[in-house]
Protein backbone atom coordinates (compact mmCIF):
# COMPACT_ATOMS: atom_id res chain seq x y z
CA UNK A 1 0.00 0.00 0.00
CA UNK A 2 2.90 2.35 0.66
CA UNK A 3 4.64 1.42 -2.58
CA UNK A 4 1.44 1.87 -4.58
CA UNK A 5 0.76 5.27 -3.00
CA UNK A 6 -2.49 4.13 -1.38
CA UNK A 7 -1.53 5.73 1.94
CA UNK A 8 0.86 8.23 3.45
CA UNK A 9 1.53 5.99 6.43
CA UNK A 10 0.78 2.38 7.29
CA UNK A 11 0.25 1.75 10.97
CA UNK A 12 0.09 -1.77 12.39
CA UNK A 13 -2.16 -1.83 15.43
CA UNK A 14 -1.26 -4.53 17.92
CA UNK A 15 -4.41 -5.93 19.46
CA UNK A 16 -4.13 -6.97 23.10
CA UNK A 17 -7.25 -9.13 22.87
CA UNK A 18 -8.71 -10.12 19.52
CA UNK A 19 -12.25 -11.34 20.25
CA UNK A 20 -11.95 -14.01 17.54
CA UNK A 21 -8.72 -15.55 18.90
CA UNK A 22 -7.73 -17.35 22.05
CA UNK A 23 -5.29 -15.31 24.13
CA UNK A 24 -3.36 -18.49 24.94
CA UNK A 25 -2.16 -18.84 21.33
CA UNK A 26 -0.53 -15.42 21.28
CA UNK A 27 2.66 -13.99 22.75
CA UNK A 28 2.22 -11.29 25.42
CA UNK A 29 0.94 -8.03 23.96
CA UNK A 30 4.07 -6.00 24.71
CA UNK A 31 6.24 -8.69 23.13
CA UNK A 32 4.05 -8.59 20.01
CA UNK A 33 4.37 -4.79 19.99
CA UNK A 34 8.17 -4.97 20.21
CA UNK A 35 8.38 -7.57 17.45
CA UNK A 36 6.11 -5.52 15.22
CA UNK A 37 8.26 -2.46 15.91
CA UNK A 38 11.37 -4.42 14.85
CA UNK A 39 9.68 -5.65 11.68
CA UNK A 40 8.51 -2.14 10.76
CA UNK A 41 12.00 -0.71 11.36
CA UNK A 42 13.40 -3.40 9.04
CA UNK A 43 10.97 -2.59 6.23
CA UNK A 44 11.87 -0.72 3.06
CA UNK A 45 9.79 2.20 4.35
CA UNK A 46 10.56 2.57 8.07
CA UNK A 47 9.47 6.23 8.09
CA UNK A 48 6.05 5.31 6.71
CA UNK A 49 5.43 1.89 8.25
CA UNK A 50 5.00 2.03 12.00
CA UNK A 51 3.29 0.33 14.91
CA UNK A 52 0.74 1.58 17.42
CA UNK A 53 -0.39 0.40 20.83
CA UNK A 54 -3.59 2.47 20.71
CA UNK A 55 -5.72 -0.59 21.51
CA UNK A 56 -3.78 -1.13 24.73
CA UNK A 57 -5.65 1.85 26.23
CA UNK A 58 -9.08 1.06 24.76
CA UNK A 59 -11.76 -1.21 26.20
CA UNK A 60 -11.14 -4.92 25.80
CA UNK A 61 -11.76 -7.05 23.89
CA UNK A 62 -10.49 -5.01 20.96
CA UNK A 63 -13.18 -4.38 18.38
CA UNK A 64 -12.00 -2.74 15.18
CA UNK A 65 -15.02 -0.47 15.03
CA UNK A 66 -14.16 0.97 18.46
CA UNK A 67 -10.58 1.62 17.39
CA UNK A 68 -11.66 3.27 14.14
CA UNK A 69 -14.19 5.45 15.97
CA UNK A 70 -11.56 6.48 18.52
CA UNK A 71 -9.00 7.33 15.83
CA UNK A 72 -11.58 9.24 13.80
CA UNK A 73 -12.67 11.22 16.86
CA UNK A 74 -9.09 12.03 17.84
CA UNK A 75 -7.55 12.63 14.41
CA UNK A 76 -10.37 12.61 11.87
CA UNK A 77 -9.98 16.29 11.01
CA UNK A 78 -6.33 15.65 10.05
CA UNK A 79 -6.44 12.12 8.63
CA UNK A 80 -8.53 9.70 6.63
CA UNK A 81 -8.45 6.12 7.88
CA UNK A 82 -8.53 2.91 5.86
CA UNK A 83 -8.36 -0.66 7.04
CA UNK A 84 -5.87 -3.15 5.60
CA UNK A 85 -6.70 -6.79 6.14
CA UNK A 86 -5.93 -10.14 4.58
CA UNK A 87 -8.32 -11.98 2.28
CA UNK A 88 -8.62 -14.64 5.00
CA UNK A 89 -10.22 -12.01 7.24
CA UNK A 90 -12.68 -10.73 4.64
CA UNK A 91 -14.26 -14.20 4.55
CA UNK A 92 -15.34 -13.75 8.20
CA UNK A 93 -15.80 -10.01 8.08
CA UNK A 94 -19.55 -10.25 8.60
CA UNK A 95 -18.79 -11.72 12.06
CA UNK A 96 -16.99 -8.54 13.11
CA UNK A 97 -18.82 -6.16 15.43
CA UNK A 98 -20.72 -3.51 13.46
CA UNK A 99 -19.01 -4.50 10.22
CA UNK A 100 -21.66 -2.63 8.21
CA UNK A 101 -20.46 0.67 9.68
CA UNK A 102 -16.86 -0.18 8.81
CA UNK A 103 -17.87 -0.98 5.22
CA UNK A 104 -19.86 2.25 5.00
CA UNK A 105 -17.40 4.66 6.61
CA UNK A 106 -13.92 3.32 5.87
CA UNK A 107 -12.02 2.15 2.82
CA UNK A 108 -11.06 -1.52 3.04
CA UNK A 109 -7.83 -2.61 1.37
CA UNK A 110 -7.62 -6.39 1.08
CA UNK A 111 -4.29 -8.17 0.76
CA UNK A 112 -4.62 -11.40 -1.25
CA UNK A 113 -3.88 -14.65 0.55
CA UNK A 114 -3.20 -18.00 -1.06
CA UNK A 115 -6.29 -20.20 -0.87
CA UNK A 116 -8.68 -17.40 0.07
CA UNK A 117 -11.16 -15.60 -2.09
CA UNK A 118 -11.84 -11.90 -1.78
CA UNK A 119 -15.21 -12.16 -3.50
CA UNK A 120 -17.20 -11.44 -0.36
CA UNK A 121 -18.00 -7.72 -0.27
CA UNK A 122 -16.13 -7.38 -3.61
CA UNK A 123 -18.06 -4.23 -4.45
CA UNK A 124 -17.01 -2.56 -1.18
CA UNK A 125 -13.31 -3.42 -1.01
CA UNK A 126 -10.11 -2.64 -2.90
CA UNK A 127 -8.25 -5.86 -3.63
CA UNK A 128 -4.49 -5.35 -3.80
CA UNK A 129 -4.25 -7.71 -6.76
CA UNK A 130 -0.58 -6.95 -7.56
CA UNK A 131 0.67 -7.58 -4.03
CA UNK A 132 3.25 -10.36 -3.64
CA UNK A 133 1.79 -13.58 -2.25
CA UNK A 134 3.27 -15.41 0.72
CA UNK A 135 2.55 -19.09 1.21
CA UNK A 136 2.41 -18.80 5.02
CA UNK A 137 0.62 -16.79 7.69
CA UNK A 138 1.32 -15.83 11.30
CA UNK A 139 -0.61 -18.93 12.37
CA UNK A 140 1.85 -21.07 10.41
CA UNK A 141 4.81 -19.34 12.06
CA UNK A 142 3.34 -19.85 15.54
CA UNK A 143 2.76 -23.52 14.72
CA UNK A 144 6.35 -23.99 13.51
CA UNK A 145 7.69 -22.39 16.69
CA UNK A 146 5.47 -24.61 18.86
CA UNK A 147 6.64 -27.69 16.96
CA UNK A 148 10.30 -26.67 17.29
CA UNK A 149 10.71 -26.21 13.54
CA UNK A 150 12.85 -23.57 11.85
CA UNK A 151 10.79 -20.41 11.32
CA UNK A 152 13.60 -17.89 10.94
CA UNK A 153 13.21 -17.57 7.16
CA UNK A 154 9.71 -16.16 7.68
CA UNK A 155 10.53 -13.23 9.96
CA UNK A 156 13.18 -10.53 9.99
CA UNK A 157 16.38 -11.50 11.86
CA UNK A 158 15.73 -9.16 14.80
CA UNK A 159 12.31 -10.75 15.39
CA UNK A 160 13.69 -14.29 15.12
CA UNK A 161 16.37 -13.42 17.68
CA UNK A 162 13.74 -11.86 19.99
CA UNK A 163 11.51 -14.96 19.79
CA UNK A 164 14.41 -17.28 20.56
CA UNK A 165 15.88 -15.15 23.38
CA UNK A 166 12.49 -14.67 25.04
CA UNK A 167 11.43 -18.29 24.53
CA UNK A 168 8.18 -17.27 22.89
Amino acid sequence: VVEQGLCDELIFIVSPQNPLKSSTELAPEFSRYEMCEMACASSRYPEQIKVSAVEFVLEKPSYTINTLRYLSEQFGSEMEFSLLLGADNIENFDKWREYEEILRDYRLLVYPREGYSAEKFADKITLLADAPLFDYAATDIRKEITEGKNFTDKVVPAVAKYIIQNKL
